[in-house]
């Protein structure tokens, strides 16, 4: 790389700093005693219900499977301890129930401090506590799981069993609050005790080189990350997929803040599943929603091969600036719009093979998502942005490296068919239209993405940044885009939030996503 492109590189990532987002983090603030299983576990019977046998039980689980002891096994103390013989039995399996095996670390919720986001816990029956497992892709849905790691929140509850010749049964749950609300205990139906935030913050504190990849994915043409739908929980066949699509240079971090708010939520959280979309941010929106398009064909013929789940049947999404234009063309069916807008002939003249063929017209004359039902903007810029015009937005397009797979798949068309694309699209033909120069209020597809109606009724919303500024609302803006671009006529909400770009993380933004959910 020549010094003067990473001279560049590194003006821009200065200019682009202040869109960082600093992953939440846990720590450890209580390392427990040195005591055996069964001292672990006399103290958990011993004064059931109290904090120091919650303590107690917590520490038995995460010393159990330290010992890879499975679901099931014999606790007995030294040669001279008193007290009866433990046989543990831990539940089998099922929806929202767990194994300590599948995990490969569990530990008390207690002991841990979460910093930088709001720490969400619930009071009730049982223990909390935070299991990570490593995902090596060990089963075929943890290529929908984040690769830094499997977290999830759990909790505990403890059944004492008979006692016969000397040997006490014990009975062990371990129950996902995000499956469960509340259970019956002690005879009685209680809220299930949860911490709904330390899981999230332990993902988040392993995700932290997404900050830098954000952009440096930018201006290579072999990102690190390729595209990616994440499943944020344990898939649920009765909730609602809540997909969150991010903007330009940024990541799922900067959900970070909306998702543990959301999970805290009980009316939301029993209703929808959090997932995210990660896409490279050079390539333009329309690439990046066929990527979108195809990996949610993927993910729901691996969870619904019967297609009878409620939870295939509605979809909404949560997006943000040029992710925007990446959800709303999936609820859209062009027909031939974008085709004509991009090439002079049609796809039966091209001289392609018919893989190519099939993914051209994937990408231009798709099929809408039935199932899409609601789209909440925010700061979304339908009409383009002139920050792409400026010193900066120029300098950003000319760094700007869009996947190489995109660039070589359009310069093979290109190359087979030299005159078959318009004026407009001589970049696309070159391998060359980027995300940054493809906002550009002089973009045709930015003109043909707000002329299309949606193929069936969506319900959408949009929330927008002024910064605050006092002044005709038609000529505010959030810094990037003017609130002319954002407006959206005739939808169902508009709420205009003092705030800069990033608006999804000021109160009252996130207030008013809480509220359009619950609708």
């Amino acid at each position: 790389m020549s010094p003067t492109r990473v001279l560049l590189i590194s003006g821009w990532l200065l200019l682009s700093s202040g869109c960082a987002i600093a992953p939440a983090k846990i720590t450890r603030v209580v390392e427990p005693e040195k005591a055996s299983l069964h001292e672990w576990m006399q103290a958990a019977l011993a004064n059931e219900g109290t904090n120091a046998a919650k303590v107690a039980l917590g520490h038995f689980i995460e010393r159990w499977r330290k010992s890879d002891l499975g679901a099931e096994g014999i606790v007995r103390g030294e040669a001279d301890s008193r007290g009866p013989v433990f046989h543990v039995v831990f539940s089998k399996t099922g929806q929202g129930a767990y194994s300590p095996a599948y995990f490969d670390k569990i530990s008390p919720a207690a002991d841990y401090e979460v910093l930088k986001i709001p720490h969400h816990v619930r009071r009730g029956a049982g223990v909390p506590l935070v299991a990570i497992r490593e995902n090596r892709e060990r089963d075929p849905i943890e290529a929908y799981y984040p690769p830094e790691t499997i977290a999830r929140p759990l909790t505990a509850l403890l059944k004492p069993g008979k006692a016969k010749a000397g040997v006490q049964e014990v009975h062990i749950d371990l129950l996902c609050p995000l499956v469960h609300d509340s259970v019956v205990h002690n005879g009685r139906r209680q809220p299930l005790a949860a911490d709904f935030s330390l899981p999230w913050a332990a993902t988040l504190s392993k995700s932290g080189k997404l900050n830098q990849l954000r952009v440096l994915d930018m201006v290579t043409p072999l990102p690190k990350r390729t595209p990616q739908l994440y499943l944020m929980e344990p898939y649920d066949r009765r909730k609602e997929p809540l997909i969150m699509i991010h903007g330009l240079l940024s990541s799922p971090l900067a959900w970070a803040k909306l998702s543990n708010e959301l999970w805290a939520d009980d009316r939301i959280r029993n209703r929808y599943q959090i997932w995210h979309f990660l896409y490279n941010t050079s390539a333009p929106s329309l690439y990046s929603s066929s990527v979108l398009r195809r990996q949610l064909a993927a993910v729901r013929r691996l969870l619904d091969p019967e297609r009878d789940d409620p939870a295939m049947r509605h979809t909404t999404l949560v997006t943000h600036s040029m992710g925007g234009l990446v959800g709303k063309a999936l609820a859209m069916e062009p027909g031939e719009a974008f085709w004509k807008a991009t090439f002079t002939v049609t796809a039966d003249e091209l001289k392609l093979s018919t893989e190519d063929r099939s993914m051209l017209k994937d990408a231009f004359e798709w099929h809408a998502d039935p199932t899409i039902h609601r789209i909440i903007f925010i700061a979304t810029p339908h009409r383009g942005s002139e920050y792409a015009d400026t010193l900066i937005g120029r300098l950003g397009s000319v760094l700007t490296q869009p996947p190489r797979a995109f660039q070589q798949f359009y310069r093979r068309v290109a190359t087979a068919n030299p005159d078959a694309f318009t004026p407009e699209y001589t970049g696309l033909a070159a391998g060359k239209l980027d995300s940054v120069s493809s906002l550009s209020p002089r973009q045709p597809t930015l003109r043909l993405l707000a002329e299309l109606p949606y193929a069936h009724r969506v319900h959408v919303h949009s929330i927008i940044g002024n910064r605050g500024r006092p002044g005709p609302l038609d000529e505010s803006s959030d810094g990037f885009v003017p609130y002319s671009s954002s407006h959206l006529e005739g939808a169902d909400s508009e709420l205009v939030v003092p705030s800069r770009h990033r608006v999804f993380r000021h109160p009252e933004a996130i207030a008013e996503v809480r509220r359009i959910l619950k609708l």
